[in-house]
């Protein structure tokens, strides 16, 4: 037999450890970074609408896990939130454009306040309908404001 012949030629319970190694060494690779993947903070607000800007109208609770509802939510468009927020969370920083150019239009005295964590970070927003930009992002937040934003329509 020449040299390129045993180099081609192992045996079979050679192969087989080589194999089994590789398959564990894939295994451990992929454990490991499917256990690395950054679990998403949860959300956690308080929500209080005003109808009439004075009276509170609804007070809600919102707990998020991702796009899922967490125990103790009070809000009655929960679900909608939570994906809401999931996939838009920038919709509780109405205020990041300043160079928007809104009509002067007023949408009513209804004002709302939510606090709390999202994702982990504290937000504390105010919305009310006090012109164009204003009453868009109150329409933007409408499943936050659970039924109070229902009645100001």
């Amino acid at each position: 037999m020449d040299d390129a012949q045993t180099l081609k030629r192992q045996p079979p319970l050679a192969s087989g450890l080589l194999i089994a190694a590789a398959v564990l060494a894939a295994g451990i690779a992929l454990a490991s970074c499917s256990a690395a993947e950054p679990q998403a903070s949860p959300t956690d607000l308080e929500i209080v609408v005003r109808n009439d800007g004075a009276t509170v109208s609804g007070e809600y609770r919102l707990r998020c896990q991702g796009e899922q509802v967490g125990a103790g939510s009070t809000l009655p468009t929960a679900e909608a939130a939570c994906a809401l927020l999931a996939s838009n969370p920038a919709v509780l920083s109405p205020a990041a454009n300043q160079n928007r150019i809104c009509t002067e239009i007023y949408g009513g005295p209804d004002t709302a306040q939510i606090t709390g964590t999202l994702a982990g970070r504290s937000v504390s927003v105010s919305f009310d309908r006090h012109n164009g930009c204003a009453i868009d992002d109150w329409a933007a937040a409408a499943p936050l404001l659970g039924d109070g934003a229902l009645n100001s329509n």
